[in-house]
């Protein structure tokens, strides 16, 4: 028998026109709000308890079963998202990445997203990460390397896109990666990055709130690498920083879940990851789960953008 579990998963929730970037790739405050009703009126909204002990004693769903998830510790979720499900009685699952929380910096992957919510002009956007990548040494026949190889389109981004985040996510070296990533940021922003830093993402006390209102906070990640970019070593060392973090937020540490950055994984990380008393593993593969047939490390999730909103 099918068990199955549409995962939705979100990152920016905000009212985005009316706010300093509204250019932001996410969800407006009001299409989120019309969407859980939605999503209340048409499934049975589950708690992360609920999927974990259905996972635990291999049981049943409800019919129609949905789990929302909400990725990057955004201070979109403290502000706009706990308030609306409160108000709903509705349980969502957060997975903020350590240093974003504990540190005063900003995440590549937001940098990048706030570099491209301020032009139009991606093709200009690449031409200025190609003279930063000369600048730092690399050939012109090694960049054409690297655009022939990322560059291609996927459902929500096109191919010079594509190939700019990818570029400043994980193919540069990370020291070269973070200083361009970080140029890029002051010269098309205009903000430094640390100023920022505390306007983007939750305070520890802020995710400590979202466990004292009855959510469920976990990991994703420490450094939010791509798992399948770094040694086992790396791995192991940042799920280990990862369930510090959650023990300093008061967030469950056995039989947690993983929420992978950016749906990267390999078996290494599977393994780690039984090994620290881990249930389960979501990813951003696009597809309604199945826990009759899934691997419960491997479970597919849905995007905000594919339902009504």
């Amino acid at each position: 028998m099918d068990n199955k579990l549409t995962i939705v998963m979100y990152h920016y929730v905000r009212p985005i026109k009316a706010s300093k970037f509204p250019g932001i790739k996410g969800l407006e405050l009001d299409g989120f709000k019309r969407q859980l009703d939605y999503l209340r009126e048409n499934f049975n909204i589950v708690s992360t308890e609920q999927v974990i002990n259905t996972i635990k004693n291999s049981s049943q769903f409800p019919k129609d079963a949905c789990w929302l998830t909400f990725d990057d510790g955004y201070k979109d979720h403290f502000n706009y998202v706990l308030p609306e499900l409160l108000k709903r009685d509705l349980h969502g699952a957060f997975f903020p990445p350590r240093v974003a929380i504990e540190e005063e910096i900003i995440l590549n992957v937001n940098l990048i997203h706030h570099i491209l919510s301020c032009t139009d002009d991606v093709g200009y956007l690449v031409s200025n990460l190609n003279a930063h990548c000369l600048r730092e040494g690399m050939s012109e026949s090694d960049i054409l390397s690297y655009y022939n190889k990322y560059a291609f389109p996927n459902r929500f981004d096109n191919a010079e896109t594509i190939y700019l985040k990818r570029m400043l996510q994980h193919v540069l070296p990370e020291q070269m990666r973070s200083l361009i990533a970080e140029k890029m940021f002051k010269e098309f922003v205009g903000l430094s990055v640390t100023e920022f830093s505390s306007e983007l993402y939750m305070s520890v006390n802020e995710v400590r709130e979202l466990v004292n209102n009855g959510m469920y906070v976990g990991s994703h990640g420490s450094m939010h690498y791509w798992f399948d970019k770094i040694s086992p070593e790396e791995q192991k060392k940042d799920i280990q920083q990862s369930l510090k973090f959650l023990d300093n937020v008061g967030a469950p540490t056995t039989d947690w879940v993983m929420c992978y950055p950016y749906g990267a994984y390999n078996d290494i990380t599977i393994s780690l990851l039984e090994s620290f008393d881990a249930i389960l593993g979501i990813t951003t593969e696009a597809r309604v789960a199945n826990l009759t047939s899934d691997n419960p490390f491997k479970l597919p999730r849905l995007d905000t953008n594919d339902f009504p909103q």
